[in-house]
């Protein structure tokens, strides 16, 4: 549940609000569906704060979907604590291996001082045949030492190799959960906001390359969900995000809304960017929807489109912000539009 305020009628004043966004939505009223709305009207979760906030501004965005995925990327404890499990216990493993190493280390210096003292008995010019078998003895004793040691430190690396090689690939999947989509098996929301700030963060290795942020919302889905149900609704977002990533294998592809999308690809020129943009378009356009379990036909779906070049001076809200902008102006012009930075095509 949420994390209250020590102060009740706060608290209490931030329950409310959030059951008044669950009646006004009429969206039924269930504990995950709550406590998404609770820590919006708490305003502490930036991520929801965000997401909510731009889903509100457009009136039709905010669904019982979108309120889910919502609740399975950012408020569910139990994939973030397996996350953090599989990452400890990768590190014990870690440590048990340096430990290994360690003593190793150890027993090969002893191993070496004890060769050294062999070596010093056995040129003295004063060594008797006696003291030379029991050099010879200690030799054979220390040579067998360390070989048992050996074979026991091949064993347990060997062992661990294999407990690690599990561990980081429970990790990868663990975290690989976390930025999946599950409906679409594209990036969620929280991959989306990944991708952007690594663009961000490179855009000093592109060299003559461009960062094109491509937007994709689909004009009228609500009215899909409504007339069709939700099956047919989810095929749809499934056959949009395998449409995207079809037109370029570059492409990096998010749902980061119920049914908003984003792809991050890296271009030599602006006009190539505005191409992509405008293949997103056309590919659906021009597809004639059926829904193959139930045979529905829904006919044409299309989509608005907003592209912006990620500038030297851009930040993560201000290239997100250029680029809503831009996709809200297409939907302006009725949908089925590209819009991008001094250009246009619909």
């Amino acid at each position: 549940m949420p994390n209250r305020s020590p102060n009740f009628e706060e608290s209490f004043a931030i329950a409310t609000q959030a059951l008044r966004y669950i009646g006004r939505y009429r969206l039924p009223p269930t504990p995950q569906i709550y406590e998404v709305w609770y820590r919006f009207a708490e305003g502490q979760d930036e991520t929801i704060k965000s997401q909510l906030s731009h889903a509100i501004e457009r009136s039709d965005a905010v669904s019982k979907q979108l309120i889910e995925d919502l609740y399975q990327q950012f408020c569910r404890a139990d994939v973030c604590d397996q996350n953090q499990s599989f990452s400890q216990r990768l590190e014990t493993e870690m440590q048990g291996l340096q430990t290994v190493i360690d003593t190793q280390i150890e027993a090969g210096e002893a191993f070496g001082q004890s060769m050294d003292s062999v070596n010093e008995s056995l040129t003295a010019p004063d060594m008797t045949p006696p003291q030379a078998q029991d050099c010879i003895t200690d030799l054979l004793t220390s040579n067998a030492a360390m070989q048992t040691q050996l074979d026991e430190m091949k064993e347990r690396l060997q062992e661990s190799k294999q407990q690690i090689d599990l561990l980081k690939r429970d990790l990868y999947e663990s975290q690989k959960t976390m930025l999946t989509d599950p409906l679409t098996g594209v990036g969620n929301r929280r991959a989306f906001e990944a991708l952007m700030d690594a663009a961000i963060r490179d855009r000093d290795a592109l060299g003559t390359q461009l960062a094109a942020l491509v937007l994709v919302d689909l004009d009228g889905f609500k009215a899909v969900n409504d007339t069709l149900g939700h099956s047919v609704g989810d095929s749809l977002l499934q056959f949009i995000a395998r449409s995207i990533e079809s037109l370029r294998e570059d492409a990096s592809v998010a749902r980061y809304g119920g049914d908003e999308f984003g792809a991050f690809v890296k271009v030599q020129t602006a006009a190539e960017g505005l191409e992509f943009a405008e293949q997103v378009r056309n590919a659906l356009a021009t597809h004639r929807f059926e829904h193959k379990m139930s045979g529905t036909a829904i006919g044409r779906v299309t989509t608005s489109v907003g592209l912006a070049i990620l500038r030297e001076d851009d930040t993560h809200d201000s290239w997100f912000d250029r680029a809503d902008k831009l996709l809200m102006r297409a939907k302006e012009a009725d949908g089925n539009c590209v819009r991008a930075e001094r250009q246009i095509s619909c």
